[in-house]
């Protein structure tokens, strides 16, 4: 059974999470809204509609740590959806000012259980802006 089918099996007000351990596996509960975090995983319970239908999984992960502060500056979002998965994260980092200057961006379509990705597909480094945008259709056939 996949992780998105446990959590449709949940219903619409319960997430079902386990995360594995060197003894035994943790089991956390959270309800649509709600954020676990722990380190530096960040689980979000994202439901949108009733019976399970349409809903998607985040999780965030740091994708540029700072050592000297020990914190992130910049967390990637993993978004699953049965077995698709999309992921938003920086695709233009401004190392001297640590900020992300482009974004990639999901946009998920129940209807068709398929995600967007919209990434830039050419950017400017002087003006430190996207160009061109490309969007791709993730899952919901071809």
């Amino acid at each position: 059974m996949t992780l998105p089918s446990l959590l449709r099996s949940v219903g619409f007000f319960l997430c079902i999470l386990a995360f594995p351990s060197a003894i035994s596996a943790r089991e956390i509960r959270l309800k649509r809204g709600e954020v676990y975090r722990d380190r530096d995983l960040t689980v979000i319970c994202e439901g949108r509609q009733a019976g399970g239908a349409g809903q998607t999984m985040a999780v965030r992960e740091c994708q540029y740590w700072d050592d000297f502060e020990k914190k992130c500056l910049f967390e990637k979002i993993i978004h699953t959806y049965n077995d698709l998965e999309c992921v938003e994260e920086c695709q233009h980092w401004d190392s001297f000012n640590n900020t992300c200057d482009y974004q990639s961006k999901c946009t998920f379509y129940p209807r068709q259980e398929a995600f967007v990705l919209r990434t830039c597909a050419e950017f400017d480094d002087y003006s430190h802006k996207c160009l061109k945008v490309r969007e791709e259709k993730i899952g919901g056939g071809r």
